[in-house]
């Protein structure tokens, strides 16, 4: 009895021990769950050994043969395809309720050995076997019930694939609908932040990123922005079919800052290499590039956990998605060697480059092809075209996945720092000055408020009555030949 006495406290004292201790784990578990929100910030680098759906990009772990390279057209409704065989026509197929492409076709003739077919080649781009209703195809199915063409958008708006009938197979041509290019101004003050000033004027808020991209290294657009700040800026908009499809490349700019002027100018060297520059023609770019193509918009930050659209679950995402039509030229972020040019299943096409200084590497994924030259070997450059935009790989539509290591981590390719890279070369100086001459005059055209103003014949500034009347110029540096004279 007095055994059990002695034994008694102790069992009391058990649940109170354990009570604390439950406590203390799912403390721990709330904790790690929480931990990957937390935001990327400047430098940001990911754990070395942590997992995504790019993880084997340093191995050959998911190596697979690659698909057939796709023909690429430049931008034209289908020069490079075949012309329709005589009586036959392109008819627009739609996904009805709980019907299923397969159903689509059969319904028409098409047999089941050519569907399959058409489902295997097109798997790269798109699985035909999940549609929904409301999606919408063109096909030309010949009275034999050959299916000798069938084509679809892609997300961008811009680019479609079409698969054409060759033999006993199809082959893939990557395409873009032909669009109209114009030169769009607008200048205003910056008042609450850049991105809601450019909105409440009607231009793209995408232009706040892109001004960010070539203004970053000298403005911390952040902290350093005030109210009276105030900007002008020339750029691209890309119509098709007379409606905006996407923002182009921004041409020229000049932002006021707490009373200091920045300038910067887009220029493409006598090599083919395009950056942006100041008046004196020094590079606003650095050894590596944050964005090494021209993109319509980021469809996806630099993340430590996000929701993956197609694997349908919560992963790191060490990289920043580009959206940009299909075949839009990738170039090399920074001088270096290329490590790797291959083929993934889940990164698609995708070249992993180490630079000069190698502390750095940047890796380009989900490409539709490679340039000519670039293998496992290979020397480029900075602005070097490597490859070109696709969606091969796990990837819902066309874009470019760029990522950058740091000493065997990832960062954020945004808020990285590096050193400037190189000026105009001394013997393009006034060729380079006829660009700026040609730009500054279009900027100081601009009304200092109000809507974007389309300018006229390409670069041709709508004359201000306020300013002098420039003297014949020529622009060069990529633009077509252009004269202010009438």
């Amino acid at each position: 009895m007095s055994n059990r006495a002695s034994h008694s406290p102790a069992w009391r004292e058990r649940p109170v021990l354990v009570l604390p201790g439950l406590i203390a784990v799912v403390a721990l578990l709330v904790g790690l769950a929480l931990l990957p929100h937390r935001r990327a910030g400047d430098e940001a680098a990911a754990p070395a050994a942590a997992l995504d759906h790019a993880a084997a990009l340093d191995s050959a772990g998911d190596a697979v043969p690659p698909p057939p390279s796709p023909a690429v057209a430049a931008a034209d409704t289908g020069s490079r395809l075949p012309p329709l065989p005589a009586g036959a026509a392109e008819t627009e197929l739609a996904v009805g309720p709980g019907q299923s492409l397969y159903d689509l076709l059969r319904a028409r003739g098409v047999p089941h050995a050519q569907i399959m077919s058409l489902v295997r080649t097109c798997r790269p781009y798109r699985n035909l076997r999940r549609v929904h209703r409301g999606d919408r195809f063109r096909a030309v199915i010949l009275d034999d019930g050959t299916l000798w063409r069938f084509r679809f958008d892609l997300a961008d708006d811009e680019s479609y694939i079409a698969l054409q009938r060759e033999g006993d197979a199809y082959r893939v041509f990557e395409l873009t609908y032909p669009v109209e290019r114009r030169v769009v101004g607008v200048a205003g003050r910056v008042g609450r932040s850049l991105y809601e000033s450019l909105q409440s004027r009607g231009a793209p808020p995408v232009l706040a990123t892109k001004l960010n991209d070539i203004l970053g290294w000298e403005i911390d657009f952040r902290r350093d922005t005030r109210p009276d700040d105030h900007y002008r800026l020339l750029y691209e908009e890309v119509r098709r079919d007379g409606r905006v499809i996407r923002t182009g490349a921004v041409l020229a700019v000049t932002y006021v800052n707490r009373g200091r002027v920045h300038s910067a100018y887009r220029y493409r060297t006598v090599d083919g290499k395009t950056g942006y520059y100041d008046a004196a023609g020094h590079s606003l770019a650095r050894q590596l590039m944050r964005a090494p193509l021209e993109y319509s918009r980021i469809s996806s930050p630099f993340s430590l956990r996000r929701f993956h659209p197609v694997l349908k679950k919560w992963a790191p995402h060490y990289g920043v998605d580009y959206a940009a039509p299909v075949g839009t030229p990738v170039w090399a972020a920074g001088d270096g060697t290329v490590v790797e040019a291959r083929y993934s299943r889940s990164n698609g096409r995708f070249v992993r480059i180490r630079h000069t200084n190698r502390s750095y590497e940047s890796y380009y994924l989900h490409l539709s092809r490679f340039a000519r030259g670039i293998r496992k070997g290979a020397r480029v450059r900075q602005g070097q075209v490597i490859g070109y935009v696709g969606a091969s790989g796990i990837a819902t539509g066309p874009h470019l996945d760029f990522r950058v290591k740091k000493d065997g981590r990832w960062i954020n390719p945004r808020t990285m720092k590096a050193p400037a890279a190189r000026p105009v070369p001394p013997d393009e100086l006034a060729r380079f000055r006829a660009t700026v001459a040609l730009y500054g005059y279009s900027l100081a055209a601009l009304p200092d408020e109000g809507g974007p103003l389309v300018l006229r014949d390409g670069m041709i500034p709508l004359h201000s009555p306020a300013l002098p009347r420039p003297p014949a110029a020529t622009l060069l540096g990529g633009m077509a030949l252009l004269s202010l004279n009438p």
